[in-house]
């Protein structure tokens, strides 16, 4: 029931009208807290020595907000089950415990720093992560597959503007690709995961930068800093991995953030994080918010 339609028939100033009203607020309060502690935000973080398992990556690359790689996850372990949904795949598992089994392999590698590069323009890979040739070609050949109607569907919207699309429109349109990542001793972390708004600007604000802090100070002399993260919603947690050698062949043959810097200037955007939150946390107003971007951007291309 509608608030205005519990109170309608009390005055402006009764004592009952208030308490409801504090009741309301404390109610919605007390979720916002609870989903700040659960998020991890007050926690320190402790890590530890362990190797990064290395493997065969089948990944798309994206450059947008951080925030957005939570959403994409979703999209991409669709695709990945797509291509298993027969049951007799494997005798006795479940589609359940098929789900569980890509949760486990799909990874991120996030290349930037969200505090010195926009969010435009920060670029991560997420991908699966295969240990062997026969797991290569059960989870990334059928991935592979699907590149000509991606590459199709690309071609559709070549006149677009890439600061124009939104996330997903960019993962549909990203092909998949491979690369082989090292096996490297590495630091890493078990933080908790909520799978939505707040993660996300954990995340990019506090466990990325402390993160890439550690290896400038731990890493190998002139070891490129990269983030590595694998989240299970089901568990509530992610493990994040930071290379103490080998950073830069994390890359995929892009640029370190200092040479991504020189190309793209802009810095961390309030507005562009706002955005990106309402976009995960209000889906529904994602047109509106497309909306007023492009007007902006108008408008920005008129002044000039």
């Amino acid at each position: 029931m509608n608030y205005h339609e519990l109170t309608m028939n009390e005055s402006k100033d009764s004592t009952q009208r208030r308490l409801q009203f504090l009741v309301i607020c404390a109610i919605m309060a007390s979720c916002f807290i609870y989903s700040v502690f659960i998020s991890g935000i007050l926690l320190t973080i402790q890590p530890f020595e362990t190797p990064f398992p290395g493997g065969n990556f089948c990944y798309k690359q994206l450059s947008r907000d951080y925030a957005a790689s939570m959403g994409l996850a979703r999209r991409l372990r669709k695709d990945i089950l797509e291509a298993f949904p027969e049951e007799d795949d494997e005798p006795g598992i479940s589609v359940k415990d098929r789900k569980k089994l890509i949760e486990d392999k799909v990874f991120h590698v996030y290349l930037d720093n969200p505090e010195d590069v926009g969010g435009a323009h920060t670029r991560w890979m997420s991908g699966i992560l295969v240990s062997d040739d026969v797991e290569k070609l059960r989870y990334c050949d059928p991935l592979f597959e699907k590149n000509p109607g991606i590459l199709r569907e690309k071609e559709l919207h070549k006149d677009e503007h890439e600061r124009e699309k939104k996330a997903s429109d960019l993962f549909h349109q990203a092909i998949y690709q491979s690369i082989d990542l090292p096996t490297v001793d590495s630091l890493a972390i078990k933080f908790p995961f909520s799978d939505g708004f707040l993660s996300a600007l954990i995340l990019s604000y506090k466990i990325i930068p402390e993160m890439r802090q550690l290896a400038a100070e731990k890493g190998e002399d002139g070891n490129v800093p990269v983030v590595i993260s694998q989240c299970s919603a089901g568990e509530k947690s992610c493990t994040h991995y930071i290379p103490l050698v080998k950073g830069i062949d994390f890359h995929a043959g892009l640029p370190s953030t200092e040479e991504h810097l020189k190309i793209n200037t802009e810095t961390f955007d309030l507005v562009e994080v706002l955005k990106g939150g309402l976009r995960v946390v209000f889906p529904f107003l994602n047109p509106y918010i497309e909306s007023t971007s492009t007007m902006s951007s108008v408008s920005d291309n008129a002044e000039l």
